[in-house]
C-alpha cells in the first residue's frame, strides 16, 4: 500500500514514520515548504527517516498513493484540499488531521465527495511525537470506517465516532477548553510563584491536592505549551469561532488564547537554546518571562 501525506511537519514525519516501521510499502509526501531554503534540509531529514518519496505537489500525491493524509495547519487545510483535489481519485481516502474548524472540514468534505473521494475528519487526541502512527484519534464522516477497517493492519488506535465530518474535531476542540486551558493555568501560577520565590510550595500543594502522578502533567502541559504556542493558538482562536458559531460560552477558551498568544508574541521558546526541558523546574530557571 502507498499512503500519501500533505504537509510534511511534526505530526505527519512522525506518523509516516511509525508506519513505515509496521510495513507500509511506500511513502510519498509534499509540504508547502518543501523547497524554502529554511526548510529543505529539515524535509529532506524527515524523508530520509522514513525511507519516503518528495513529489512536487498535493495533486500528486493523491495521485500516487492509496491513502491520503492531509497534516497541515488549519489555516491552509482549505487550501490544500482545494490544491489536491484534482488529483483525487474515485473510491479515494482522504483524511484530514488538522484543526480545521467543524465548518471547514464540511467545505472539505464537500470538495473531497465532489470528486469520488472519502472524507476522514481525524482528531489527533494524545502526545504525537511520543505515540507516533499510535497517537489517539477519533474519525468521523463518510471514509471513517473504511479507513479504520484499512489501516487495521499497521496498529493505528483508530476509534470511529458517529456523525458526519466535523464531529472528531468538535470532540477535539471541547477536550481542548479543559487541556490547553490547564497548561496556560499551570504557567500563569508559576509565573506569580516564581515572582515570590514560593514554586516549590505550590508545586507540591498541587501533587498534595491531585495525587504524585500530577508532576508529570506539570512537566508536559508548562513544556508544550511553550514549545507548541503559535500552533496552540491557531487552535483555540478556531475553538472560539466554533463555540461563538454554536452560541456557547467561549471566555475561558479565549483566555487560553490570549495567554498562548502571549507566550507566542514574547517568543519564549527561544530562550532555551537546547530546546524548551520537559521539566518545570528548568523551565522556570530559563524561561526569562
Amino acid at each position: 500500500m502507498i499512503v500519501g501525506f500533505i504537509g510534511f511537519g511534526e505530526a505527519a514525519s512522525s506518523i509516516a514514520l511509525g508506519l513505515r516501521g509496521e510495513g507500509i510499502g511506500r511513502i510519498v509526501c509534499y509540504d508547502a515548504m518543501q523547497d524554502d531554503e529554511r526548510m529543505s534540509e529539515i524535509m529532506k531529514e524527515r524523508v530520509a527517516a522514513c525511507q519516503g518519496e518528495k513529489v512536487e505537489s498535493a495533486a500528486e500525491v493523491c495521485q500516487k498513493a492509496d491513502v491520503v493524509i492531509s497534516a497541515v495547519p488549519s489555516n491552509y487545510a482549505v487550501a490544500a484540499a482545494e490544491d489536491a483535489a484534482a488529483g483525487i481519485k474515485e473510491g479515494q481516502l482522504f483524511l484530514d488531521v488538522s484543526t480545521a474548524t467543524p465548518i471547514e472540514k464540511k467545505k472539505i468534505s464537500e470538495m473531497v465527495k465532489a470528486r469520488g473521494g472519502l472524507l476522514i475528519d481525524g482528531a489527533m487526541m494524545g502526545a504525537l511525537l511520543k505515540s507516533k502512527h499510535q497517537v489517539p484519534m477519533l474519525l468521523s464522516g463518510d471514509g471513517a470506517k473504511a479507513f479504520r477497517d484499512k489501516m487495521e493492519p499497521y496498529h493505528m488506535c483508530l476509534e470511529v465516532v458517529e456523525g458526519e465530518a466535523g464531529t472528531a474535531t468538535s470532540i477535539k476542540f471541547i477536550r481542548s477548553i479543559t487541556a490547553k486551558g490547564l497548561s496556560c493555568l499551570l504557567i500563569e501560577s508559576l509565573q506569580a510563584a516564581q515572582r515570590f520565590g514560593v514554586e516549590q510550595t505550590i508545586v507540591d500543594s498541587f501533587v498534595d491536592t491531585f495525587g504524585p502522578d500530577f508532576i508529570g502533567i506539570i512537566n508536559g502541559y508548562v513544556s508544550g505549551a511553550i514549545i507548541h504556542a503559535e500552533r496552540r493558538e491557531h487552535e483555540l482562536k478556531n475553538v472560539v469561532d466554533f463555540l461563538q458559531s454554536e452560541m456557547l460560552p467561549y471566555t475561558m477558551a479565549e483566555a487560553t488564547r490570549t495567554k498562548l498568544q502571549w507566550l507566542a508574541d514574547h517568543h519564549v521558546k527561544d530562550n532555551f537554546e537546547s530546546g524548551v526541558a520537559r521539566d518545570w523546574k528548568k523551565v522556570l530557571e530559563g524561561w526569562k518571562l
